[in-house]
């Protein structure tokens, strides 16, 4: 089966929509639609009869076009019902028109990266499996976090829903926002608001904040609910209320909310340590996958290592 390259006017929607439901990895982020509100030029790479299929979500700058993964979006990559070998990923790599010259593309865990190494850097993430009775979710959890847990049970907080994603931004912005090495650009928050209300609107996000006796908003998150996956997709927290433990609290009433279901709580990263022992802290279990991060442009080979050296990769 040869592979074909195509704009997303030309692609078959419904049956794109199909090959990712019923993939090995089905996914709102390889959704027609949902590609479509973040990536509107976005294009694909289709094998066969829509056998395999991916998304590559394009933007251009400086008259050069490139290959990105948009904001927030967590998955992307290969599809399929079928095994997907590293030779299919290598593959569907090569077949990447050459005009795109930077490609910064994540891919999905089921995309083996061993062809592709040279051309890929490998990302991390953190998952809980919600089956289990919080009383046995509860048991794994490590010794600090449970400290945490009950020192904020003491602090009069209480979840609420009255809250807007531009509330949950806005907690971020204004407090771990203001620290990040990377700052998180404007078009970036704004795409993110555009894609959460889109998810919103179809009943896929959602809205968790914690208050306390005051009516203080302490953290607030963003949950996407995707297939089996609950992603823990966007949360911010007021650093002036950091000693109440408030994600804490909405982490474990989330878990307890969601215990003996189907559902997979994916943590969404981090890369960052102090993070990951924060999602550990839950008996969550870390998990890796591979990102495309390649440059045509010679003079730009520096700065992919530069960016790989930065992030510890």
């Amino acid at each position: 089966m040869s592979i074909s390259f195509l704009k997303c006017d030309k692609i078959d929607k419904a049956k794109w929509n199909q090959a990712v439901a019923a993939s090995l990895y089905p996914t709102l982020f390889a959704d027609y639609d949902f590609l479509s509100v973040a990536s509107p030029e976005w294009c694909a790479l289709i094998k066969g009869d829509y056998e395999y299929i991916m998304p590559l979500p394009v933007r251009s700058k400086m008259h050069i076009s490139y290959i990105f993964t948009p904001f927030q979006f967590s998955r992307l990559g290969i599809f399929s019902k079928n095994k997907i070998t590293a030779e299919i990923v290598r593959e569907f790599f090569q077949a990447i028109p050459s005009n795109f010259k930077q490609i910064d593309l994540r891919l999905n865990q089921y995309n083996p990266s061993e062809k592709i190494a040279s051309e890929s850097i490998q990302l991390v993430s953190y998952s809980l499996n919600l089956k289990a009775s919080y009383t046995e979710l509860y048991k794994n959890f490590r010794q600090n976090t449970k400290r945490n847990i009950k020192a904020a049970e003491k602090e009069n907080l209480h979840i609420t829903s009255d809250l807007s994603l531009r509330d949950i931004v806005l907690l971020y912005k204004e407090n771990r926002g203001k620290t990040k090495k990377f700052k998180i650009k404007g078009k970036d928050y704004r795409l993110f608001l555009k894609i959460a209300t889109f998810a919103q609107e179809r009943g896929f996000l959602e809205l968790v904040g914690i208050k306390d006796g005051e009516n203080n908003l302490l953290a607030g998150a963003a949950f996407l609910h995707d297939y089996s996956t609950a992603w823990f997709w966007f949360s911010g927290r007021d650093n002036r209320f950091a000693n109440k433990r408030a994600m804490f609290f909405l982490i474990n009433e989330y878990i307890k909310k969601y215990q003996k279901t189907s559902k997979i709580l994916d943590f969404d990263g981090s890369m960052n340590e102090n993070i990951a022992r924060f999602y550990t802290g839950f008996g969550a279990t870390r998990y890796s996958f591979p990102m495309l991060y390649f440059s045509r442009h010679f003079y730009l080979h520096k700065l992919v290592a530069f960016y790989k050296t930065v992030r510890g990769l």
